[in-house]
């Protein structure tokens, strides 16, 4: 291909695109067509401090590139000293001034505050509200704005009127540094509404609100939403999938603790048939409902990106907020195109699971099942009105009340936020005698209520997977990251050498063979496990 048809040069910028500096280095030494194309592609984004963007426009007007300029990523950092306060506005003014002469249209417009602090300073937050109000009216034609990496705090009513005021937005990442308030929501939402008809991608996190998801039902190409440690509401959430779910690729709703069963329960493929990416981290549901979700009858056609974390529900027993192996079975059999799976504080899996995961699904790249074993699985009482058992190793160190010993399965009364003072230094004492004449959780006799299965494990039995998750072996040969509660012995280091790259590997414990084994086949893997064998 030599880039001279104009097809050819279109292909070659879009390829440029993806490439970083060492690729554009080689394919400028190719020929002079390419060295062009490489340079009008690299000079389409402006990256500079707001103070230095003058000086690179006339750099770029010399150069006669900026009729190629369709992006800018700006730096509205205070530098402290540099300039006095009037000159420091003139060099603003000046630098928005020019931007509304360019000859090229800004599309795209990105501004970060490098190293922020919880806490800025008034002359930070002052030059950076007027700079972000001056160059949102000074580009009304943009299409994507990206203010991820700037502080709440340079939202002011000023830039507030200027966000409402633009049109034709397609892309919007909100703030997400500091505490967000019910202006800033407030914002979003407006800014919501004079775009829905061209909006298709939303990363507005914890501002989105019921009226925002209103407003969205009426975005015809909404393709991307994330809502995670929002406050929505299961009506809201319904509605928006109703409306817009032909259309959704990714759904984030992670940390959204208002959410129930009641709408995530009707997060089915009929619903949402181009899903690409599904985010339930740290969401109040329970095994029901990822059954409802996954199972012989759901088949997720498009699903390349899965999350899972269950919140465990203060009314509800430990053992019905798990993910256990019937639903990593369905998981592998009806979600053929996963490429990352990653669930956390998954209590329910065994080796069994694991492995219909590893043996399914052959796209597979990244995948992390975590146990947390920070928190002690408690048994339920099936058919009592007792909520948890705690394991006698866990109990806290402050001793409970003597005298109600038909209260043993109650949760509340093993708090440590007791105080010790409340009891008598008799009670104390009889209460430790008591403690210490009861036999460990290995040898106490099981309790008729709660079967073996239920019974609370410590960490060092089944929390671990062991080789036995391998013996279907691993269909995927390009993982990048596994991260697994897994001690890794000679038999799972002879699986993982047959794939072709790892890049990461994390896990509970590894033996010194599989370690060699381990290094010798991948020298470039990042090896991140807890004890070595």
């Amino acid at each position: 291909m030599d880039g001279y048809s104009p097809a050819a040069a279109a292909i070659i910028e879009r390829i440029v695109s993806f490439l970083g500096k060492k690729e554009l280095g080689i394919c400028k030494a190719l020929n002079k067509t390419w060295l062009t194309l490489v340079t009008i592609q690299s000079a389409r984004n402006i990256d500079c401090h707001i103070i230095q963007l003058p000086l690179q426009i006339a750099y770029y007007r010399r150069k006669r590139l900026l009729t190629t300029v369709r992006s800018l990523t700006i730096d509205l950092g205070y530098v402290d000293g540099y300039l006095s306060v009037p000159a420091y506005e003139r060099r603003i003014d000046d630098a928005t001034a020019l931007l509304k002469g360019l000859p090229a249209t800004i599309r795209h417009l990105k501004l970060h505050i490098p190293e922020t602090r919880s806490v800025l300073s008034n002359s930070e937050i002052h030059f950076g509200s007027m700079a972000l109000c001056k160059l949102l009216g000074a580009l009304p034609h943009l299409t994507t704005l990206d203010l991820a990496d700037c502080p709440i705090a340079l939202l002011d009513s000023a830039a507030g009127s200027q966000l409402s005021a633009i049109r034709g937005l397609k892309k919007v990442r909100w703030f997400s540094l500091g505490r967000n308030d019910l202006s800033s929501a407030a914002t979003l939402c407006r800014l919501v509404s004079a775009n829905h008809q061209t909006i298709t991608t939303l990363y507005g996190r914890s501002d989105v609100t019921d009226r925002t998801l209103q407003v969205l039902c009426a975005a015809p190409k909404l393709q991307y939403l994330d809502a995670s440690g929002s406050s929505i509401s299961d009506d809201a959430l319904l509605g928006l999938v109703h409306a817009c779910g032909s259309t959704l690729h990714d759904l984030v709703l992670s940390d959204c603790t208002r959410l129930t069963k009641r709408s995530i329960s009707h997060l089915l493929p009929e619903a949402l048939p181009r899903l690409a990416s599904l985010d339930l981290y740290n969401v109040m549901v329970t095994t029901d409902t990822y059954q409802g979700l996954f199972n012989a009858r759901t088949r997720w056609p498009y699903l390349r990106d899965l999350k899972l974390k269950a919140a465990i529900p203060h009314t509800s027993p430990r053992h019905d907020s798990l993910v256990n192996d019937d639903i990593l079975e369905s998981i592998g059999q009806n979600c053929p195109r996963l490429v990352s799976l990653r669930l956390f504080g998954c209590h329910g899996i065994t080796d069994n699971g694991l492995s219909s995961i590893l043996g399914n699904l052959g796209y597979l790249r990244e995948l992390v099942v975590m146990h947390s074993a920070s928190e002690p699985i408690p048994a339920a009482s099936r058919g009592s009105t007792a909520s948890a058992t705690i394991p006698v190793e866990t109990l806290p160190s402050l001793p409970t009340p003597v005298g109600n010993s038909n209260n043993n399965n109650d949760f509340w009364a093993d708090t440590p936020s007791l105080p010790r003072n409340a009891l008598s230094q008799q009670q104390i004492s009889q209460t430790q005698h008591n403690l210490s004449l009861v036999s460990p959780p290995s040898t106490a006799p099981s309790s008729p209520l709660i079967s073996e299965d239920d019974a609370p494990r410590s960490e060092n039995s089944q929390r671990i997977f062991t080789s036995r998750a391998l013996h279907r072996g691993v269909r995927s040969r390009r993982f990048n990251l596994l991260n697994l509660d897994m001690e890794y012995d000679s038999v799972c280091a002879e699986h993982l050498a047959k794939l072709s790259h790892l890049h990461v590997l994390c896990g509970r414990m590894i033996t010194r063979h599989a370690k060699s084994l381990i290094e010798s086949q991948f020298p470039k893997c990042k090896m991140m496990v807890w004890n070595i064998d």
